[in-house]
């Protein structure tokens, strides 16, 4: 049986469509070229983490496109802010799965890679942390113009609907009971403090009646203001409700987050 050739502008033709079809299937914006697959060991502010990367030493990470405020700011206001930033960083990055895409500029002055994150659910962190408030949108550097403007309009979404940085004070107030609901949020937990002791480089301020704590870093607990005799008083602890193993809880970092009422 004789074989048919194909005529060359029939492959001509079926190669263009095989190209097409490959380069529709890949990720538009900065996520075009491979990314670098690792693992999220620490977060070290609300901007920057360390990553165990596949094949590579750890690299230290400063997200493109945000800025947080500085954890050793004189103000101890703008250090709860950062603090508040660096947990919802933990709490959504720390020990995750995440790719990293290094932008047009790779390193910073610091030597740290320049990059977005994409976490296990296709979403970019960088943006999450500027629509949940806390961080600004930093455009100083050149990227993606897409991703530009979806940072600036994070930003306004975050200011109107004043969240992170742009929540008004005094933040809602809710039992310790009630905490488990509001995973996630920024707000005051009131609670009769049930006792308090220490464990693994905290102490803990157990509320009575209730699944939650107050978790207290030694090195802050120093340095609290006032009587530290906290069991059997009224406490208000304020920050971002978190869990551990299951257990609702509010982590200090500065001390204007918590305040005993009697």
């Amino acid at each position: 049986m004789r074989s048919r050739s194909i005529p060359a502008a029939a492959l001509l033709a079926l190669a263009v469509l095989s190209a097409g079809l490959l380069l529709a299937q890949r990720p538009a914006g900065p996520w075009a070229a491979e990314a670098l697959r690792g693992t999220v060991v620490s977060v070290v502010d609300g901007d920057t983490i360390k990553v165990r990367l596949e094949g590579r030493p750890d690299e230290k990470v400063r997200l493109i496109g945000v800025d947080s405020p500085e954890l050793d700011d004189a103000r101890e206001s703008v250090r709860f802010m950062a603090f508040l930033a660096k947990r919802f960083a933990f709490s959504r990055l720390y020990q995750a799965r995440v790719d990293l895409m290094p932008g047009p500029e790779t390193r910073d002055s610091y030597g740290r890679l320049l990059a977005f994150v994409r976490t296990a659910d296709g979403g970019i962190f960088n943006l999450a942390l500027v629509r949940e408030g806390y961080a600004t949108a930093f455009l100083k550097f050149p990227f993606d113009e897409t991703l530009r403007r979806e940072l600036k309009a994070a930003e306004s979404e975050a200011r109107q609907a004043g969240r992170g940085l742009w929540a008004r004070e005094p933040y809602p107030v809710v039992s310790a009971t009630e905490a488990g609901r509001h995973v996630g949020e920024v707000l005051t937990v009131r609670f009769r403090c049930l006792r308090s002791f220490k464990r693994g480089g905290f102490c803990l301020l157990e509320a009575d009646g209730a699944a939650f704590d107050a978790a207290v870093p030694l090195e802050v607990f120093r340095v609290l203001p006032g009587p530290l005799d906290f069991a059997g008083r009224t406490i208000e602890a304020t920050g971002l409700v978190e869990t551990y193993k299951g257990r609702p809880q509010i982590m200090i970092g500065v001390p204007i987050q918590l305040k005993r009422i009697d």
